[in-house]
């Protein structure tokens, strides 16, 4: 495909973990989306020199399999520390945050604002979700608590009814043993009406892909690399189906009020374009697996899903290049 706009520099985008909407995958809970701009000729000399440290006969070098040996390793390591300051970019999504934040998206939010309260332009729906995220599993059943978050995505997803979730929400609300907190379990009841309603989106597939983290998280990390390059630069997306299918709505995403500012519409999504590559043919796509992958490793540590040493000393790196993401403030660190 050529490209409309063969001057404009690129920025080359890569997902790590991305289970689409099954959000409560065990061995996937953190997505990471990452963003690399780099010169051809640098990005070539760092895949090909990455090379020369590994076994002639490997395939494409992904992370996955560099990661699980001490040799890929150390080679990622020196990848690393080649990359210069400010051309990688990544967003974090931790998934079952990402679940209650769309709770109370979905549900919550309409019923306050039928009562003229913004949640949104104070952060309220984030801070809502952060405790209820936080506090669910302590005050409650945490069994009882996954059997809500899994019956909010089903319900989402159409493989259960609007009277399955809220069925979960009251069997949920029994096990809670902390008087206050059982209001704000209550409050979740109290948006059955909402629910009712929405369910109508749903079946009309209007909330399709709500639940996949990619759309959101690439608006922002567009967003991020506009900053610095203007409305001047080109997406090359490594190959994704939801992308695709959302890429109209991101370039038009700015006709849409933005909740959180009310009066006004979303940020224009600065990207002049949107292409899809395979990796095998542009080595920033490789660079962008690698990062993708060392943010996800290091996120999934601090979100308590184990890891190793590396996964610690991956820090370095991934810190200083992440610009945001859908995780529980009160885990920030």
């Amino acid at each position: 495909m050529t490209a409309a706009f063969p001057l404009a520099p690129a920025v080359y985008v890569d997902e790590s973990a991305n289970s689409g909407q099954n959000l409560l995958d065990p061995a996937q809970p953190v997505f990471t989306l990452a963003g690399v701009q780099l010169p051809d000729e640098l990005a070539a000399h760092i895949v090909d020199e990455l090379r020369t440290q590994l076994p002639p006969n490997l395939a494409e070098p992904k992370y996955t399999s560099l990661a699980k040996s001490s040799r890929g390793r150390k080679a990622l390591a020196h990848a690393f520390g080649q990359l210069p300051e400010g051309s990688v970019r990544t967003y974090v999504v931790n998934k079952r945050f990402m679940i209650m934040t769309k709770l109370v998206d979905l549900l919550v939010e309409p019923l306050a604002h039928a009562d003229g309260v913004n949640l949104y332009e104070g952060k309220e729906s984030l801070g809502l979700a952060d405790m209820l995220h936080t506090c669910g599993p302590v005050f409650g059943d945490p069994m009882a608590y996954d059997r809500l978050l899994q019956s909010f995505v089903h319900w989402i997803r159409q493989k259960a009814t609007t009277d399955d979730l809220f069925a979960a929400v009251a069997s949920f609300k029994t096990t809670v043993q902390h008087d206050d907190f059982v209001e704000w379990v209550e409050l979740l009841e109290h948006c059955r009406g909402v629910a009712d309603e929405t369910a109508a989106d749903v079946a009309a597939g209007r909330l399709k892909d709500a639940l996949d983290p990619a759309v959101p998280s690439l608006y922002t990390l567009t967003i991020a690399f506009g900053s610095s390059l203007g409305r001047h630069f080109r997406l090359v997306h490594d190959d994704s189906k939801v992308i695709s299918h959302n890429a109209a709505l991101l370039r038009t995403i700015h006709m849409f009020p933005d909740p959180a500012r009310p009066g006004k519409f979303n940020q224009q999504m600065p990207a002049l374009e949107i292409q899809f590559a395979d990796s095998t043919t542009h080595p920033q796509l490789q660079v962008a697996d690698w990062a993708a992958g060392a943010t996800r490793q290091w996120a999934q540590h601090l979100a308590g899903a184990g890891g190793d040493q590396f996964s610690r000393d991956l820090e370095a790196a991934a810190r200083p290049w992440l610009v945001g993401g859908i995780w529980p403030p009160s885990a920030t660190t």
